[in-house]
């Protein structure tokens, strides 16, 4: 079975599936129009759930386990942190962005799909927030590290990174695998 999502001439989106021979159009949740008059309505209604099933599966795979948004997290904190390191501040900036870089290749072998995050409005306007947010942290930790602010406020500065980037990262994830299933 091939489906696709498609957009036509007044804005409106719907559903073009091939099973075979046949070639429906779905649009507002129900059969809309049927190219073949082989097929009964309760023949594509039972095409039409099989397909949102396969759906479903397709788009819970397409988003990267929680392991993943952890150490997403930890490489951006630890960027952060990496402004009090002293001497090895560099290192510390290499390694996190070493590490963000690797996570980001290994997203198609982790997932199995080459689903991009980035091309879904949904999950680009988490993505946003979550860069400010990132952006935001790493600016508090210049400011904490260079006007020789203490360890603790930098630390707390990492948590909060921590904790930010790990939220929003799991709302881009759901927003993603909600942007593939066709929900809001």
């Amino acid at each position: 079975m091939i489906w696709q999502r498609c957009s036509g001439p007044d804005g409106e989106r719907d559903w073009r599936i091939s099973a075979g021979a046949y070639t429906f159009r779905i649009g507002k949740s129900r059969v809309a129009d049927m190219e073949s008059r082989d097929v009964t309505p309760e023949t594509a209604r039972h095409h039409l759930e099989a397909l949102d099933a396969d759906g479903a599966a397709v788009s819970g795979s397409t988003g990267v386990p929680f392991w993943y948004v952890l150490l997403q997290s930890c490489c951006i904190s630890g960027f952060v942190l990496s402004f009090g390191l002293g001497p090895w501040e560099s290192a510390g900036f290499a390694l996190s962005a070493v590490a963000l870089v690797l996570l980001g290749m290994l997203r198609p072998l982790i997932t199995g799909t080459r689903a991009d995050p980035w091309a879904y409005p949904a999950s680009v306007r988490v993505a946003l927030t979550f860069i400010g947010c990132a952006a935001l942290a790493v600016g508090i930790g210049m400011v904490v590290s260079k006007s020789g602010g203490s360890m603790a406020l930098l630390f707390a500065a990492a948590l909060l990174t921590f904790a930010a980037t790990l939220v929003l990262g799991l709302r881009m994830e759901r927003a993603l695998v909600r942007s593939i299933h066709g929900q809001p």
